[in-house]
């Protein structure tokens, strides 16, 4: 599909990013392909997970920015690495190194991941104390814009639907609050029928 033949392209990208300067173009090319692969295996893992990702942003931006951390650990070359840095300590394990610099680079994945979850964690689960971390389905329907940002698309001079529907609209989204209401105090959860304006 084009959304993952774009998104596998931006998870090359991303995982080229760190290393572009430090590994011949072959190696560049092994890069991107692989972190195509890793894109539609971790985009299918979260489909499967359940977890919502809309713009598939973990698979594009974390785990090929993880891939091309550790790549840089695996496929640096001496002569790359001495333009960029004036002198050469270690190069990539595939290149000849002796796994130092693999084990730097891993230890910076690790160190990013433990600070990111160190900070975010509390920070998301106060969000979700405070009922702020997920929209509700009313909001959904009505379109976040409109009902988290105020703000109304126009299309061919026309207000988007927030205004357009007006007061029914804000019917609209009662009911469905109302249904999730009942939605959570009722086993096994009712069908909705919604008629839409």
């Amino acid at each position: 599909s084009l959304t993952y033949a774009m998104n596998g392209t931006l998870g090359g990208l991303v995982s080229i990013t760190g290393a572009c300067g430090l590994v011949e173009p072959w190696a560049a090319v092994i890069i991107g392909l692989v972190a195509g692969l890793i894109y539609l295996t971790m985009s299918k893992l979260l489909v499967r997970m359940r977890i919502d990702d809309a713009v598939d942003a973990v698979p594009v931006h974390m785990t090929n920015g993880i891939w091309g951390t550790i790549a840089t650990g695996l496929f640096a070359n001496s002569k790359r690495i001495k333009l960029a840095y004036g002198k050469v300590n270690d190069v990539g394990v595939f290149m000849g190194g002796d796994g130092r610099l693999l084990g730097c680079q891993c230890c910076g994945v690790l160190f990013v991941v433990g600070w990111v979850t160190l900070i975010m964690f509390p920070f998301f689960c106060v969000l979700n104390y405070m009922g702020w971390f997920r929209a509700s389905a009313s909001d959904e329907v009505e379109g976040l814009d409109s009902s988290y940002h105020c703000s109304t698309l126009l299309l061919n001079s026309q207000v988007g639907p927030a205004a357009r529907y007006g007061k029914n609209n804000q019917q609209l989204r009662r009911s469905l609050d109302t249904m999730e209401g009942v939605e959570e105090n009722t086993s096994p959860p009712q069908q909705r029928h919604i008629i839409h304006p």
